[in-house]
């Protein structure tokens, strides 16, 4: 259903039957990536998921908020890349404009607001770097 209104997805995708896809035309997705039980893909703006990346449980990624300094309270949206390999945990939000670098961990409940490099452990809220994922 989600091709159907124009989400570009790799044949090898999961995604929950409990998630929430908005506007699933702005939505794009690599090879052997997935989406977790509960989670909100709110794509006001392009999301691009790369290969074999995790998208938890409970996740929120909203490319979409309200500019307060307006009267008009206007629209504003921006992006969200998940690069190849990441992992966001559970209860992750990701805000507009944000890059998740190559094989980076997002801890639990953690809220990213700004980009993360390549290999970055991150977490909190805000997120903060912790370390660098060393593969054995």
């Amino acid at each position: 259903m989600l091709r159907f209104f124009g989400a570009k997805l790799a044949d090898s995708v999961f995604i929950h039957r409990n998630s929430n896809i908005e506007q699933p035309w702005n939505l794009e997705m690599g090879h052997m990536s997935s989406i977790g039980e509960g989670s909100w893909i709110y794509c006001l703006d392009k999301i691009k998921i790369g290969q074999k990346c995790t998208i938890g449980k409970d996740c929120y990624l909203i490319t979409g908020s309200h500019d307060i300094t307006d009267k008009k309270f206007e629209l504003i949206t921006k992006p969200i890349v998940i690069e190849d390999g990441s992992w966001l945990t559970t209860g992750v939000y990701v805000l507009p404009g944000v890059i998740i670098g190559e094989f980076s961990v997002v801890a639990v409940k953690s809220v990213v607001m700004k980009n993360t490099e390549a290999f970055d452990v991150v977490s909190g809220f805000p997120a903060k770097f912790i370390k660098k994922q060393i593969f054995k």
